[in-house]
């Protein structure tokens, strides 16, 4: 999930049912821990080949094809990480994000995916690979961005080729079990560099009546992780939104 208009500020924001985790306010121990990136899958890329950018697709159910380089999909990313959080058994796969929605998991390269239908106008979609637990492969050449058109060449893209912006990718959907208990944090760059002078990524967690729950800044391009959700026994599962905004030091409020 992604705005552009950068550099004030990106904020997007999913809501997660957290199914036998405690709920509450602050009080409640949840954390969030910067974290370190997964070893590199070296030359690893995704590559868009349909639809291509600038294209007008004739109709409102739309396919894409993208392609992998030095990038296996369908096998399990073999790191410890693995066994520590939610891990996909399809294996890596390509995160696709069309305009600000959730991202939705292609585990065929190469292989036409549907998008559903979309609202006649313009569009935006960026693709990255991601490892099987859904950590992405970070990279200034990893990821795709395409723009295109559904029914007529009309409207503005949400996000330029030059444009600045932080991605939104992680967490979504639903957590139970040992997978509420470590919950990865993570976003993808556009011609963004994040540091203690420039850029930071900023997440924080709110529970269902707004009041926040825990927040970090980050000032590396590396996944977080949300800890201590599990351990209160109860029959109401808790509703957590993870919000994702981009700071910019120089800059006033």
């Amino acid at each position: 999930m992604f705005q552009s208009r950068l550099p004030l500020v990106l904020a997007c924001g999913v809501l997660l049912l957290l199914a036998g985790c405690g709920g509450g306010g602050g009080g409640n121990g949840v954390q969030i821990q910067a974290g370190d990136r997964s070893p590199s899958i070296d030359g690893a890329m995704a590559r868009v080949t349909a639809p291509a950018d600038s294209a007008v697709v004739d109709s409102a159910g739309v396919d894409v094809t993208v392609e992998a380089e030095s990038f296996e999909t369908g096998i399990q990313t073999d790191t410890e990480r693995a066994n520590e959080i939610a891990n996909s058994g399809n294996g890596q796969h390509f995160h696709i994000i069309v305009d600000n929605q959730p991202y939705m998991a292609n585990y065929e390269a190469g292989t036409p995916f549907d998008l559903g239908d979309l609202e006649p106008g313009a569009h935006t979609l960026v693709a990255f690979p991601s490892r099987s637990y859904h950590e992405s492969v970070k990279g200034q050449e990893a990821y795709d961005l395409v723009n295109f058109y559904v029914g007529e060449a009309s409207g503005a893209f949400m996000l330029g080729p030059r444009e600045p912006a932080i991605i939104y990718s992680r967490p979504k959907g639903t957590y139970s079990g040992d997978g509420a208990d470590r919950i990865m944090l993570d976003f993808y760059l556009h011609n963004v560099e994040l540091g203690p002078d420039a850029y930071q990524a900023r997440y924080t967690i709110r529970d269902a009546e707004g009041s926040e729950v825990a927040s970090t800044t980050l000032t590396e391009w590396a996944p977080a992780t949300a800890t201590s959700c599990r351990g209160r026994s109860t029959t109401r599962p808790a509703r957590l939104r993870f919000v994702l905004e981009t700071k910019v030091p120089w800059r006033s409020a």
